[in-house]
C-alpha cells in the first residue's frame, strides 16, 4: 500500500492532466462498450427468419460502429497524451526528490551505503517505475472501466451468463494476484543484484589502477560474473512466472466463448434468445480479452514497480542525522575561537575514537595536530564543521555551541583542504570557484598564485579554461592539492583546516605555499595536520593525540622539553625529512 500511495501522490503532481485523462478514458470506454451492441444488432438483421433485410438500419448500425470507433480512438489518444504529461512529471518529481534526499544526507549515511546501490536506486530503479507511472495509469484505469462496462452489458442482456463472466474474471484476477505474489521477492532480488552489479562496475572503474597493480583482473571479473549470474537468474525466474498469465487468460477467454456460444446457441434454437443478443454477448467476450490481460499485466507491473519503489523509499525516508536545531542562528561575524570540552565520539557503538578531548584555540591562531595512526586526528577536524555529531561533550566556536549555528553558515565560514582531493570534470577556473561561483577572474588568479599554481596554469594551452579530467586525472597529485588549497582560500573562511594538504608537493613548493599562506592567514584560525617539520615549528599550538586521548598540548618549545611522545614524533619526522633532503641532494 505504501507504493500505491506513493504512485498516487506523484500522479497528483499533475492534477489537471490527471483529471482530464480520467475523463477522456471514461468517454473512450463508454464508446467502446457501445460497439458490441451495434455489432449484435447489425448481425441480427441478417436473421433469415426476418421478413426483409433492412438496409437502412444496417447502414445506420454500421455507421454507428465506425463513429463509436472513431470517438474511442480520439478520446483514447488524447488520454494518452495527457498520460504522457502525468507520467513524465511524476518521474521528474521522483528523480528530484531522490536527488534532494541524497544531497541532504550526512557523511555517516555514505559510510554505511554502497555508492553503486545509490546510483542504481537513483537511475535504474526509477526507470523501472516508468511503466506504472506511464501506461500503467492509462491501461489500468481503462481496463477497469472496460471490464465494468462489459459486466454491465452482460447483466443487461443475460443475468445468468453474467455470473459465469464475473466468475471467469475473478479467477483470472486471482491467478494474476498469485503470480504477482510469487514475483515480488524475485523482482526485489533483481533490483538488489543489479545494484551489486553496479557497485562492482564502479569499483573496477574507480579502482582501475589498484586492480592492475595487483593483477586481480581475473578475481574482479569473477566477482562481476557472480553478480551478473544473480541478476540473470532473477530475471529468468521473473519471466517464468510472468509467462504463466497470458496463456491462462486465453484459456479462460476460450472457455467463456465456448460456454456463451453453447448456452446462447441452445437458447436461440429454443427461441428464448435473439441472434443479435448472442452476437452481442460474444462480442463482449471478444473485447474482454485485452482489458483482462492488461489488468493482470498491470498488476505484475505494479509489483515490479513496488520492488523498485521499496528501494527508492529507503533513500527518501532516510532522515539526515545532523540537522539545524529549531533555535539555530545565522553567523554574522565570526572571530574563530575554538573550544573542545570533553568531546567523545564513536563511529560505531563498540569502537570509541575520541575520549574526553579538551583544548582551546584563540581566534586567529594556528594549531598543528600530531599523533600516531588512528589516534583521531582526522575525526577532530570532521567534527568542527559538523560532518558528524559528537556523542558527548561540546564543541564551541566563539563561546557558542556549534549546534546552535545554522549548518550552512557554519560550513561557509570553514575552509577545508583534504588529503584526498576531489576535482570535478570541469575547467581549472570552475574547480577553484566551486565554493564561490560568482568569483571574479582576478580573485581566482590571486588564490592560484598563493597556492603556487598560477605559473603552471598560464603555460597550459587553454590556461584557466583547461579541463582537469574526471577526478582531476590530468593533474599531478601536487597540482590537485594546490588547486584544492586555492579553492578553500577563495571562500575567505574564518577557520581554515589543512589535512596533510601539502603531502604531495616538494619541499620548495611547500615553502612557497607556506610563505603565501602566512601572509593571508593572519586573523584566520588554522588547524593543520602535517608531517612537515617546518610547518610544525610555525604554529602557535601543538595538540598531541594518542589512542583518542589528548596527551599533550602547548608550544613546540614546551612540548619538546616535557612530552615524550611529541619528542619521539618530532625526532622521527626530522630524521625522515633529513633523509629525503640527502636523497634530493644526491640526485
Amino acid at each position: 500500500m505504501k507504493s500505491a500511495r506513493m504512485i498516487l501522490n506523484y500522479w497528483s503532481k499533475s492534477k489537471r492532466a490527471f483529471i482530464l485523462q480520467i475523463i477522456y478514458l471514461s468517454l473512450s470506454t463508454i464508446f467502446s462498450t457501445i460497439i458490441p451492441i451495434f455489432i449484435g444488432r447489425m448481425v441480427g438483421l441478417l436473421n433469415p427468419n426476418l421478413p426483409s433485410f433492412n438496409i437502412i438500419a444496417f447502414i445506420l448500425y454500421f455507421s454507428s460502429i465506425l463513429l463509436c470507433g472513431l470517438f474511442t480512438y480520439i478520446f483514447n489518444r488524447v488520454a494518452r497524451l495527457q498520460g504522457a504529461e502525468v507520467s513524465s512529471r511524476a518521474l521528474y518529481y521522483l528523480r528530484d526528490d531522490i536527488s534532494n534526499a541524497i544531497y541532504r544526507q550526512t557523511f555517516s549515511y555514505f559510510d554505511k551505503t554502497e555508492t553503486g546501490q545509490l546510483i542504481s536506486r537513483a537511475t535504474s530503479d526509477i526507470e523501472e517505475t516508468r511503466q506504472i507511472f506511464g501506461m500503467g495509469l492509462i491501461l489500468g484505469f481503462q481496463s477497469i472501466l472496460q471490464i465494468s462496462g462489459i459486466i454491465i452489458g452482460f447483466i443487461a442482456f443475460s443475468f445468468d451468463l453474467s455470473i459465469i463472466l464475473v466468475s471467469a474474471i475473478f479467477i483470472s484476477l486471482l491467478l494474476s494476484y498469485y503470480i504477482a505474489k510469487k514475483l515480488k521477492p524475485i523482482f526485489l532480488e533483481t533490483r538488489n543484484s543489479f545494484g551489486d552489479l553496479t557497485t562492482t562496475i564502479r569499483e573496477n572503474i574507480v579502482g582501475a589502477q589498484v586492480v592492475r597493480i595487483f593483477s586481480t583482473q581475473i578475481k574482479e571479473s569473477q566477482k562481476f560474473k557472480e553478480n551478473n549470474t544473480r541478476f540473470y537468474k532473477a530475471s529468468v525466474n521473473s519471466v517464468k512466472y510472468n509467462s504463466l498469465y497470458m496463456p491462462s487468460t486465453y484459456i479462460i477467454i476460450g472457455v467463456m466463448t465456448i460456454s456463451s456460444l453453447f448456452i446462447g446457441g441452445i437458447r436461440f434454437i429454443n427461441g428464448t434468445m435473439d441472434l443479435d443478443t448472442v452476437v452481442t454477448l460474444l462480442s463482449y467476450i471478444a473485447s474482454l480479452g485485452f482489458p483482462l490481460m492488461m489488468l493482470g499485466q498491470i498488476m505484475l507491473v505494479y509489483i515490479q514497480a513496488d520492488a523498485a519503489l521499496t528501494r527508492v523509499r529507503d533513500i527518501l525516508d532516510s532522515n539526515p542525522e545532523i540537522n539545524d536545531l529549531p533555535n539555530a542562528s545565522p553567523i554574522s561575524n565570526l572571530k574563530g575561537d575554538i573550544d573542545f570540552d570533553n568531546v567523545c565520539f564513536e563511529y560505531t557503538p563498540d569502537h570509541r575514537i575520541l575520549k574526553n578531548i579538551t583544548f582551546k584555540i584563540p581566534g586567529g591562531k594556528k594549531l598543528a595536530i600530531l599523533g600516531t595512526t588512528g589516534s583521531g586526528k582526522s575525526t577532530i577536524i570532521n567534527l568542527i564543521p559538523r560532518f558528524y555529531e559528537v556523542n558527548e561533550g561540546t564543541i564551541r566556536i566563539d563561546q557558542k555551541d556549534i549546534r546552535n549555528y545554522l549548518l550552512t553558515d557554519l560550513r561557509k565560514n570553514i575552509g577545508i583542504v583534504s588529503q584526498e582531493t576531489f576535482l570535478f570534470n570541469k575547467t581549472i577556473a570552475e574547480n577553484i570557484a566551486y565554493g564561490k561561483e560568482d568569483a571574479s577572474k582576478d580573485e581566482i588568479i590571486e588564490v592560484a598564485k598563493i597556492a603556487d599554481l598560477h605559473d603552471f596554469i598560464i603555460n597550459l594551452p587553454k590556461g584557466y579554461d583547461s579541463i582537469v579530467g574526471e577526478r582531476g586525472t590530468r593533474l599531478s597529485g601536487g597540482q590537485k592539492q594546490r588547486l584544492s588549497i586555492a579553492r578553500a582560500l577563495l571562500t575567505q573562511p574564518k577557520i581554515l583546516i589543512l589535512d596533510d594538504s601539502t603531502s604531495s608537493v616538494d619541499v620548495e613548493t611547500e615553502y612557497k605555499i607556506q610563505q603565501a599562506l602566512t601572509r593571508i592567514m593572519k586573523g584566520i584560525t588554522s588547524i593543520i595536520i602535517t608531517q612537515r617539520i617546518s610547518t610544525i615549528r610555525g604554529v602557535d599550538y601543538i595538540l598531541i593525540l594518542d589512542r583518542g586521548r589528548v596527551v599533550g598540548f602547548g608550544t613546540h618549545n614546551e612540548l619538546i622539553k616535557s612530552n615524550v611522545l611529541y619528542k619521539q614524533i618530532y625526532t622521527t619526522l626530522y630524521q625522515k625529512q633529513k633523509s629525503k633532503s640527502r636523497v634530493g641532494e644526491g640526485t
